[in-house]
């Protein structure tokens, strides 16, 4: 149904207006979405991928037409006088492109409400295998649940740390850090640096890498934490050149 060259998309999250791509899964005949970024309330685009920044400003336009859209006014699915209509108009495409996205999102909550009843059931135990948390968590992040993604934090890294200290097992501590260092990111962006360096530490854990490294010293710095940030300056700096960015005067020698 969908073009591939469909453009990015707004929906109002829990910081501000998320801008969306919708990037096609063929072999599962379903789309996948990812949050690329974020407009604050106070103007401020937050690039969340790495690829917002160059186009920041064509995004953040994108961004605060939503409110005048009249494809997004407000409606009631009891009320079919108040839908929006393909037929009227709108662009067709983007009126099933937010038909598609909207299906997803409530796919993905449902099955992040069932992982977090689980975690509330049985305190103290993981509700998947280790090597499948990743899979669990992605979808928290690809929909920037902020709310949910700190409050998963909170009750995992407890859990995993026991996990990563037992002898074997590398191909589920990847898992186990990469689910952690999305969890991390969304920590950040709700403003939570300290719980976001708890998951960022336990990644480096699962398995060192400088990019979990520059997320541990990015957080150790939001949160304030000295010891921390000399901790991951020191062990980023023993294995690879420690970028300016990251370092303190003198540390890149």
């Amino acid at each position: 149904m969908f073009d591939d060259e469909l453009p990015e998309f707004a929906v109002r999250g829990e910081a501000g207006i998320d801008l969306f791509e919708r990037r096609p899964m063929d072999s599962q005949r379903r789309s996948r979405f990812r949050c690329l970024a974020t407009l604050t309330p106070d103007g401020r685009l937050q690039d969340h991928s790495g690829t917002a920044t160059p186009q920041a400003e064509r995004l953040a336009t994108l961004a605060r037409a939503l409110a005048e859209d009249p494809l997004l006014a407000p409606m009631s699915l009891g009320d079919a006088g108040a839908w929006p209509r393909a037929a009227a108009a709108y662009d067709p495409l983007r009126l099933f492109l937010y038909l598609d996205f909207f299906r997803a999102w409530q796919v993905a909550d449902l099955a992040g409400a069932r992982f977090e009843a689980q975690l509330a059931r049985e305190p103290g135990a993981l509700p998947v295998d280790p090597g499948q948390l990743a899979g669990a968590i992605t979808p928290v992040f690809d929909f920037n649940r902020l709310s949910r993604g700190l409050a998963l934090a909170r009750a995992l890294v407890p859990l995993l740390r026991p996990v990563l200290a037992q002898p074997g097992g590398e191909e589920r501590h990847e898992g186990i850090g990469f689910a952690l260092r999305m969890l991390g990111d969304l920590c950040l962006r709700a403003g939570a640096p300290i719980e976001a360096l708890a998951c960022f530490d336990t990644a480096v854990a699962a398995g060192d890498n400088p990019f979990r490294r520059r997320k541990a010293i990015e957080a150790a710095r939001a949160a304030g934490d000295a010891e921390a940030l000399r901790h991951h300056r020191a062990g980023y700096a023993a294995r690879w050149k420690l970028p300016a960015d990251l370092a303190e005067t003198g540390d890149t020698e």
